[in-house]
């Protein structure tokens, strides 16, 4: 069962991939289907098991490699933090697939597409089952790869493979520091396996470097500021991919990661803090991207990326458990959100453009039920999914003594109330104000059932999964984890946070009535934007805080001018005079001619070759012993220059 709820996927891409020129575009779709269908239901057997039941299980698939002190094998370990995400994960990812049969049914690629979304998520299945982070490591390039082949799907488009490129190449930063991160754990604690981390983890000064070399890891996938960069361009590939990177695979990645190895991350303040710090200023930069995009799908995925900095937030302050939930709640109404905007992109001939959209609510009304209900989830409406997670960060935060609960629960605050803001400013612009479309773009609405099944399924999980999971992942004596998340001894925060005012509990519901005057009053940037301060603000923010331009101009431009730099002197210069081309130059103009002119046919020549090489077999001999005797070997050497001397004389004589 273990194995197969992990293989499936693997199973039904090969088929779609290989198969889907026989099998055609509906039958690789159901191949996948079924596939995603059997691992999904087998992960809530899973989770049934080792989450409720208390049992984790470890499959042993054999050895890998050994090396030195480094010893690998193939171990799938099943524990509660590994139960939770396989049932996220495959719960969207089943969604997603059910969802792409009608939202691509036009397209000629769809066996291919749909290949890529089965090994997308069986990478992801094998990234959370692993037990050594050099396992992890599979996964964890897995889905990068795959998310390159997805985002840039629509390969003849321009802009679809400039994102596919830019997302990889961001990406191939942050991996660097997860290897770095996993070299030094390897050093300092001997091991890469993470059962051995959690039994040898203390504080050391070591124990920094390691989670901050972690942190740099998670900085790209799950897309915190600086490395971020990369999230809004990948709204170039279809709609489906985006749900399924921004709700369940990708960018959660980075979570699992830190919650995984939270044993390490206990033993560094230091580590904490640069979590707290950069999940709080990720929530806030991304909010305020989200607040002036025109692009429906990436304003949604601004919002994904302020999200995410509330889970680093609540694994800064130690409640790991607490960002995982908030990931499985999120992982619905992000996923019923972007499903949702897929369906009025997909009924108004693939419009992305707010300022061309509105007038949606009476040709889609179902649209504006899903997406309606998706934004309440996401703004922290009282008893839907997000109000019990979201809610919860905000009041860890207030409960957090010191400048870290202070710093990050008075930018959390903020972050709610942007949040509220650019969700209902989407909705008015996409369906309460008046149609802006052109002519061309008005299409009769033709949604197939198939994508209004997955939007059902996900409306469901919206407005349930929250209550459910409450009690057993972040209630008060709740030993629901286990040993599979660790906390420090002396940490209250999270106990602290189910004893704040009651007035402190409410208040982030005041964020949501804020954000709806904002998101009202400000829909369009004029004519408020037409006052110089606000329109440099304004600028600053479609400018995306110039991160690209820093990107661009400061550091990569830079690093490829040095390139140029050591190409022409180091490839072309040093290494083509000491590498093969400059061998073969010697030899065959220099020690060829010269070998070639030793050729003289006479062999009185020949009888002096060979009195050289004696002389110098002589010399050798006088230099190989102990004791050098000084009159042999002058006499040799006297002896060898005379003879080479009278040599090149014969030559020279015999070549004129």
């Amino acid at each position: 069962m273990f194995l197969c709820a992990v293989m499936a996927p693997f199973l039904g891409s090969a088929l779609a991939g290989l198969g889907g020129r026989w099998l055609g575009a509906r039958g690789s779709g159901c191949v996948t289907i079924l596939g995603l269908g059997t691992s999904a239901l087998l992960s809530v057997l899973i989770y049934h098991e080792v989450a409720v039941q208390g049992s984790p299980v470890t499959v042993d698939l054999g050895p890998w490699f050994e090396a030195s002190t480094v010893s690998v094998a193939w171990l799938l370990g099943f524990d509660t933090l590994t139960a939770c995400l396989m049932v996220t994960v495959t719960f969207v990812s089943f969604c997603v697939h059910v969802y792409s049969m009608g939202y691509m049914q036009a397209d000629p690629h769809l066996p291919r597409f749909m290949s890529y979304l089965s090994l997308f998520t069986g990478f992801m299945l094998v990234l959370v089952s692993a037990t050594d982070l050099v396992t992890l490591l599979v996964g964890w390039e897995g889905i990068g790869v795959c998310s390159y082949l997805l985002i840039g799907f629509w390969f003849h488009r321009l802009s679809a493979t400039k994102a596919a490129q830019k997302a990889m190449l961001v990406n191939r930063v942050s991996d660097t520091g997860l290897l770095v991160g996993v070299m030094m754990a390897w050093w300092y604690l001997g091991s890469t396996d993470l059962a051995i981390w959690t039994a040898t983890s203390t504080v050391a000064y070591y124990a920094d470097w390691i989670c901050l070399a972690l942190l740099a890891g998670a900085l790209g996938k799950s897309a915190q500021v600086g490395l971020h960069v990369w999230l809004a361009d990948a709204m170039e590939g279809p709609t489906p991919v985006s749900a399924l990177i921004h709700a369940a695979t990708l960018v959660t990645a980075g979570v699992y990661l830190v919650a995984r190895t939270s044993s390490l991350w206990e033993c560094s303040t230091l580590g904490r803090q640069c979590l707290v710090w950069v999940g709080a200023v990720t929530s806030l930069m991304a909010a305020t991207l989200g607040l002036i995009q025109n692009d429906l799908k990436r304003v949604i995925a601004y919002s994904t990326c302020s999200q995410l900095g509330y889970m680093m937030v609540a694994c800064g302050l130690s409640h790991y458990g607490l960002a995982i939930y908030h990931l499985m709640t999120h992982a619905c109404f992000k996923a019923l959100l972007f499903l949702g905007a897929g369906v009025v992109i997909h009924a108004s001939s693939d419009t992305q453009d707010l300022r061309r959209q509105g007038g949606a609510h009476q040709a889609l009304p179902e649209a504006w039920s899903f997406l309606l209900l998706g934004t309440l989830s996401l703004v922290g409406w009282p008893f839907l999914a997000g109000y019990y997670s979201k809610d919860a960060i905000l009041e860890l935060a207030w409960a957090t003594p010191g400048a870290t609960g202070v710093f990050s629960h008075g930018l959390l605050m903020t972050v709610a109330a942007l949040t509220s803001a650019y969700s209902f400013r989407v909705l008015y612009a996409a369906f309460a104000a008046p149609a802006n479309c052109r002519r061309t773009e008005i299409t009769t609405p033709d949604v197939p059932l198939v994508m209004w099944l997955p939007l059902c399924l996900l409306a469901t999980g919206s407005i349930t999964v929250g209550y459910l999971l409450s009690d057993s992942l972040i209630g008060w004596g709740s030993d629901f984890w286990g040993t599979s998340v660790m906390l420090a001894p002396a940490t209250f925060s999270h106990i602290a946070s189910h004893m704040i005012p009651v007035w402190g509990a409410w208040l982030p519901l005041s964020t949501v009535f804020i954000g709806i005057l904002l998101g009202i009053c400000f829909v369009w940037p004029m004519p408020w934007c037409a006052e110089k301060f606000w329109k440099a603000i304004y600028l600053f923010l479609q400018a995306r805080w110039q991160f690209d331009f820093v990107w661009n101009q400061q550091i990569a431009y830079p690093v490829l001018k040095l390139g140029a730099h050591t190409w022409s002197t180091v490839d072309k210069g040093v290494l083509e005079v000491l590498g093969p081309q400059g061998l073969t130059q010697t030899v065959t103009q220099w020690a060829v001619p010269g070998m070639r002119q030793w050729q003289t046919g006479i062999v009185h020549d020949y009888a002096l070759m060979l009195k050289m090489s004696v002389l110098a077999g002589i010399i050798l001999l006088a230099l190989s012993g102990a004791h050098v005797d000084y009159r042999v070997l002058t006499v040799g050497l006297g002896l060898l220059v005379f003879a080479s001397s009278f040599f090149l004389f014969l030559v020279k004589s015999s070549n004129g």
